[in-house]
């Protein structure tokens, strides 16, 4: 039976990812991952986990903080 169709191989399931590293996600947001850092440790960054000890962030994440810069004049 070919099980090809409902397991995903690791190339495929790379290709949606679900989830960030810091150096990632601050390309994500356009920023250097040294800002990202920084402003994860102020408090003033996007939302994030802890994995062990790893920082990931999610889509969502990233997301939520760019709709929270929105200016409106």
């Amino acid at each position: 039976m070919d099980t090809s169709a409902t397991n995903p191989t690791p190339q495929t399931a790379s290709a949606s990812k679900l989830v960030f590293n810091d150096v990632e996600a601050a390309f994500f947001l356009d920023l250097s991952p040294h800002t990202l850092r920084k402003m994860r440790t102020t408090g003033r960054g996007p939302s994030y986990r802890k994995i062990g000890k790893n920082v990931r962030y999610t889509t969502k994440d990233l997301t939520d903080y760019i709709q929270k810069q929105k200016v409106t004049r």
